[in-house]
């Protein structure tokens, strides 16, 4: 049996409106509102969106050229507070450095993050999942795959009931079972949850064949023996793909293009 996994965001879908909304929230209510004024130091609310989307724009364009450095949901304050400090980051390693270097409470930002999209699906899921709108040919072709009876499984960094609802009939079109969701437990490392591919499903490590969005996570799978690709239509940046491509790792570029470079990997 060969299985394909899949990262979530980034893969099937663009969420970055979703944890600009989720991660500006937490962060606020984390730290208090205080003097903060960049997107006018006030919470996102469903009602108030449209109009945060419509005079915040430059702030949503600089956050959408952090987002390629994503490497776990805490990140996502790492961004709120470079956007707060008003620095620049220009590739990874200059994330990767003010990662080190920032007096952050990444634990309690984590459990802030996951209770503050807790809160905004129970408001209306709906609402929510029109925040991070799936890649359509992805989602097609993933469509496509299951018919063709794909063994399809979802290693993600998120937490598995925070999506597992996407994936049925009423949203995506097609169920994958919660089973089959490989989440943040297993951790955000992907080479952990590619073993614990290996151990549910009784497969050897040749069989999986993963796709991110994130160049990192693939260098550090790829060496278990998982045929690795990456995804090059949504966060990977130029230097990203370019570093792929050094490292011989295939690179989808456009979603419409998923269904049959897969299919033909798969064969």
């Amino acid at each position: 049996m060969k299985i394909l996994a899949l990262d979530f965001d980034g893969v099937i879908v663009d969420s970055v409106l979703d944890s600009l909304f989720v991660s500006h929230n937490a962060y606020l209510r984390l730290h208090s509102l205080g003097n903060k004024k960049y997107f006018g130091g006030e919470l996102f609310t469903f009602g108030n969106w449209e109009e945060v989307k419509k005079q915040y724009q430059e702030e949503i364009k600089y956050y959408r050229t952090l987002r390629p450095y994503i490497r776990g949901a805490t990140d996502y304050g790492l961004l709120q507070r470079l956007i707060e400090e008003n620095k620049s980051i220009k590739n990874q390693e200059e994330f990767d450095n003010y990662r080190k270097i920032v007096k952050f409470d990444s634990e309690a930002y984590e459990k802030e993050f996951y209770k503050e999209r807790e809160r905004l699906q129970n408001i209306d899921y709906r609402a929510w999942f029109n925040l991070e709108p799936p890649y359509p040919e992805v989602i097609g072709g993933m469509k496509k795959l299951l018919e063709e009876g794909t063994k399809i499984v979802i290693a993600t960094a998120n937490r598995r009931k925070a999506i597992a609802r996407s994936f049925t009939p009423e949203y995506f079109g097609f169920t994958i079972e919660p089973k089959d969701i490989l989440d943040k437990r297993y951790g955000e490392n992907k080479s952990e949850q590619m073993k614990q591919i290996v151990n549910l499903y009784q497969i050897k490590f040749k069989d999986i064949y993963f796709v991110d969005d994130q160049v990192s996570h693939l260098i550090q799978t790829r060496p278990l023996g998982v045929k690795v690709i990456l995804a090059g239509w949504s966060y990977a940046t130029k230097v990203q793909k370019e570093e792929a491509r050094i490292q011989k790792i295939p690179v989808i570029e456009k979603e419409e293009d998923f269904y049959p470079i897969v299919k033909d990997i798969l064969r």
